[in-house]
């Protein structure tokens, strides 16, 4: 499931650009503790920030949720 490429800014209604964390991935990783084991790890998901580009409110959002289950 891909997230959806366009979002609302909840606080003045402006469009929301997807952005990036500089660190030359595709956002964050994050990954649920109970799906812990070194080097195998399925419950995972990367995040990203959208940024509105009117007032500045920025929102993560994973890419696929349903993989920390």
């Amino acid at each position: 499931m891909d997230i959806q490429q366009e979002k609302i800014c909840v606080k003045c209604g402006n469009q929301m650009i997807k952005c990036y964390v500089d660190d030359g991935f595709k956002g964050l990783l994050v990954k649920n503790p109970e799906g812990d084991r070194l080097f195998s790890n399925k419950k995972q998901t990367n995040i990203n920030p959208f940024i509105c580009t009117n007032c500045g409110w920025a929102e993560w959002y994973a890419e696929d949720p349903e993989n920390l289950k």
